[in-house]
This record gives C-alpha cells, sequence and structure tokens, in this order.
C-alpha cells in the first residue's frame, strides 16, 4: 500500500517548522511512514530555489516543496486548491494542515481507505456548525444552501464534533480540514470540483461571518457532486491541542494519532518551534492538559525539531 500527505502553507519560517515537525513525526514512525511522499503547496509567491536553502533539513526527507504557481497563487485559498492539482501518487492521498503530525501509526485506517469499494473520503465532522450554535437557524442555513446548490434532499444526519446534541442540529458529512483521508477513486472524482465549487460558495457567502469556512463547506458539496461515502472518524484522528476532546469520545491521551495543535492558548503553533524561548518553555512547561503532556512528549522525542539556529540539520 502507498499513500501521501499534502501540507498547504505560506513560504515562512513557521509555517517551515511546521513542516518540519510533521516530518520528523513520520520519520519517527518508520517503514512506510518514514518513505511517504510530503508534497508541501506553498502559495504566497513562493521561490522554490529560496525555499530549498532555508531548508535543507528536508534534504533527507521524503518532502517536495511544490511553489504554487505565480499565476494564481496568493495568501489565501491558492495553497489549499493546489493539493488537489497534480493526479494521486498512491493508494491513499491524506491532506493535512500544517500544524498536524501523527504520534501514533494509522494503519487500521490506510488499510481500510484502500479497501474501500466505493470512493470515499474519511475525516472528523467540524466541531462546530458553521453558521449558528442553535439547532434550528443552523438547520435552516444548511437546507438554504443545500438547496442553493441542488442538494435539497441531503439528510442533516451528521452531528458536529463538539457539539453533538440535537439541540446544535445536523449537518451533511463536513469534516475539519486538518485531516481528511480519500482513497484514490475519491481524490481523483473531487479533484476537478474542489476549486469551482470554493469559488460558488465564497460567492453565496459573500458578506457572512461563515464564509471562512468555505473550503470545508466546499468539500461537503464536492463530496455530494461525486457521490462519495463519508467515512466519520473518532477525534483520535484529529484532536486538537488541549483537553476538550476527552469529553467528546477521545477515550486517552495515549489514543491520539494526529494531533492538531491549533489551539494557541497555551502556545503559538506559528512560532513555538522557531523562537528558541517559546520552544524552551514548551519543553519545560508542566502543562496540566493530558493532551498536552501527551504531545510534548512526543516532541521530545523526536530529534532536533527546533527550527532556527540550526535550520540546516
Amino acid at each position: 500500500m502507498t499513500f501521501e500527505f499534502r501540507i498547504p502553507i505560506l513560504p515562512e519560517p513557521e509555517f517551515f517548522s511546521n513542516v518540519k515537525l510533521a516530518a520528523l513525526s513520520l520519520a519517527k514512525l518508520g517503514g512506510a511512514y518514514a518513505t511517504a511522499p510530503i508534497v508541501v503547496s506553498a502559495g504566497g509567491h513562493a521561490d522554490a530555489s529560496e525555499i530549498c536553502a532555508v531548508n535543507r533539513w528536508s534534504r533527507t526527507y521524503p518532502v517536495i516543496w511544490r511553489p504554487v504557481p505565480h499565476p494564481v497563487s496568493d495568501r489565501g485559498f491558492s495553497s489549499g486548491f493546489d493539493r488537489y492539482a497534480e493526479p494521486p501518487r498512491g493508494d491513499v492521498i491524506i491532506l493535512a494542515d500544517a500544524d498536524a503530525c501523527l504520534m501514533r501509526p494509522i494503519d487500521d485506517l490506510l488499510r481500510r481507505m484502500r479497501d474501500a469499494e466505493r470512493p470515499t473520503v474519511a475525516g472528523l465532522s467540524a466541531h462546530f456548525s458553521p453558521f449558528s450554535r442553535g439547532g434550528a437557524e443552523n438547520d435552516a442555513a444548511w437546507r438554504q444552501l443545500l438547496d442553493a446548490f441542488g442538494f435539497g434532499d441531503t439528510s442533516l444526519d451528521w452531528r458536529y464534533s463538539q457539539s453533538p446534541d440535537e439541540v446544535f442540529g445536523g449537518c451533511p458529512a463536513y469534516f475539519n480540514y486538518g485531516f481528511v483521508v480519500f482513497n484514490k477513486t475519491a481524490f481523483t472524482a473531487i479533484q476537478p470540483l474542489i476549486r469551482p465549487l470554493t469559488a460558488r460558495v465564497l460567492d453565496y457567502l459573500k458578506d457572512k461571518p461563515s464564509i471562512v469556512f468555505s473550503g470545508q463547506i466546499a468539500l461537503s458539496l464536492a463530496i455530494l457532486t461525486a457521490g462519495a461515502d463519508a467515512l466519520p472518524l473518532g477525534p483520535e484522528y484529529n484532536c486538537p491541542n488541549s483537553d476538550e476532546m476527552l469529553t467528546y469520545g477521545l477515550r486517552d491521551a495515549a489514543d491520539i494519532h494526529v494531533l492538531h495543535y491549533l489551539r494557541r492558548d497555551q502556545f503559538d503553533r506559528h512560532s513555538f518551534l522557531c523562537n528558541r524561548d517559546e520552544f524552551d518553555a514548551f519543553c519545560s512547561k508542566p502543562f496540566a492538559s493530558l493532551v498536552l503532556q501527551a504531545f510534548q512528549r512526543h516532541v521530545l522525542s523526536l530529534t532536533y525539531p527546533f527550527y532556527g539556529e540550526g535550520v540546516t540539520r
């Protein structure tokens, strides 16, 4: 079985440091994880030679730096779109945010995706509604959007991962984009749909706060358009760097496969790996959070995860 990772970034040290942590984490797992391609789409008019020059550490890892072509490059959606630009390299394609890393193998999920007989997309339901925290308002907003895109008969039978009660309303398969897994047939079918659907969603949601979730909503519509199956994943496959998922389905911090360190109240995800003082503080801090303790142990187990002095290592 073959698989690959695709990560969107801006060409800045903060994002490079996240990619380094992701690469070191996969290398630690060994085997196919250590050799799986890590395709990094860099927006913001990135220069390939400059990226390689400041990331000499990546020469010993299967990192493929892919600057977004200048005519379509920007600091917004371009790097996310670019993850869909190339055909699949393997049986399973994993789209991950830069601030996500594997802490344990995901063999069972990979096999399940490879062996699926139909196009299949797997992910963790987004934590909350993109429209409202109230059930009736949420359902009405989804129903209006789905009607506008020709999917008015779609059931709202999925629940949000941090608001699972019926009182918060339902949704179609609506995944947090931090970690989404495709089998090859699903990726190939959805690949040409993402850009035009995202453009339509952006237009539909213009001047509305929920426009920031346009990418995730477009993926939901692409899954429906392609007729792909949606596989729900538990929080162990996309766990934030805080303890709330221990209330919403995570049994133990030791069960975490994928840590998505998007929360910024305990440390800054964009700078703690490339600012020496912040890195040292992270490494030495006695975190009360069980999830953060697990993440701290993981980072400390890696070979030189700091990105800064010694960047060429």
